[in-house]
């Protein structure tokens, strides 16, 4: 995947953003490996009180809070009460009596709003899962530190991975699964690059692109636009598959592009009627597909190894990071340089 990203590189005015972005997804396995490894220890105290609790509040922004939404899926499934709330939304608006324990996740430990909770959060149990001990979140937390420093690219890449592998070592710690699949599902990925490059061929070619999922799928479809948007500077849509199912499928027509993330299971099953919905509006449709079923007709299927839980998001990153970096290399020649944000947002 690492020679698709350089042969679109070569198309920018800057390649420096995107070199960068190389350099953290080309240690992203290993880092989060050791990064599961060496949060041990917090992992078991982290699991240890959603057990006694039964609960976890989980804050962040940007791509830390669709991370935060993934596990809040995972952990509801398992029977747990799990709330994933932006930091930005819980500043201005708290939950009251809240008394389990609370997740704050934050790349940098430093991002304006997360820090902002922390008074909020006076006489709980705060843990937090970061890239910087060092940070105000680092330092005045039950902190999990990934391993291999802060990311320093800009968009998430290596940040993501470590971060969700953190989450899915809590849901070993939860009875959910073993350490060894962990460890093969950071491995896995898609089974044709082929069909990578016919997707990307796809979304160049649309004049808008609309991305969605359902339930633990839906924030990964998130991450993904959200990536794409950072490096592409192009608008994208994004919208878990029943609020796109409510009105906004109007959108779609021959201009348009669909990327569906599609899991295993009744969910996966319920991505059979976009096929007649297509043959309708004429939009083309990308499936990154971790299902059973058979590929949805007329559709570039990316398949990969079936599931619909957290072990297999983990197997998808770096296919849908190769796929957003890609397209944003045909739109925008000098992706990964930002104009007006920053890597880490020190004001609201």
């Amino acid at each position: 995947m690492r020679a698709m990203i350089e042969t679109y590189a070569a198309l920018l005015q800057d390649t420096s953003g995107v070199q960068a972005i190389l350099a953290e997804m080309d240690r992203q396995v290993s880092d989060a490996k050791q990064s599961v490894e060496s949060t041990k220890a917090g992992v078991k105290e982290l699991a240890k009180a959603i057990k006694s609790s039964e609960s976890l509040l989980l804050l962040g922004m940007g791509a830390s809070h669709y991370a935060n939404e993934l596990i809040s899926f995972q952990l509801r499934k398992l029977g747990y009460q799990a709330l994933a709330v932006s930091a930005s939304e819980f500043i201005y608006d708290p939950i009251p009596q809240w008394k389990g324990p609370v997740l704050l996740t934050s790349q940098s430990g430093e991002s304006v709003e997360t820090v902002r909770c922390l008074p909020l959060l006076e006489g709980l149990q705060v843990f937090s899962i970061t890239l910087n001990a060092e940070s105000t979140i680092g330092r005045k937390t039950q902190s999990l530190v990934a391993s291999g420093g802060e990311e320093k690219a800009f968009a998430g890449t290596r940040s993501v991975t470590l971060t969700i592998a953190i989450m899915a070592s809590v849901c070993v710690a939860l009875g959910m699964k073993s350490r060894q699949e962990l460890d093969h599902a950071l491995e896995n990925g898609p089974e044709s690059l082929q069909e990578l490059e016919k997707a990307l061929g796809l979304i160049i070619q649309a004049k808008h692109v609309v991305a969605t999922g359902r339930s633990i799928f839906s924030p990964l479809a998130h991450l993904f636009a959200l990536g794409c948007e950072e490096l592409s500077r192009q608008a994208m849509v994004c919208l878990e598959t029943g609020q796109l199912r409510h009105g906004p499928t109007e959108i779609l027509s021959c201009d348009s592009s669909l990327v569906v993330f599609r899991q295993d299971g009744p969910l996966g099953q319920l991505a059979g009627s976009f096929v007649e919905l297509q043959r309708k509006a004429g939009f083309s449709c990308v499936v990154f597909d971790a299902s059973s079923y058979k590929a949805l007709e007329n559709s570039i299927t990316i398949r990969f190894p079936e599931g619909d839980d957290i072990f297999t998001v983990l197997g998808m990153m770096s296919a849908f990071q190769t796929l957003m970096i890609t397209y944003a290399c045909a739109k925008n020649p000098y992706t990964g340089l930002p104009r007006y944000g920053s890597k880490v947002t020190t004001t609201e």
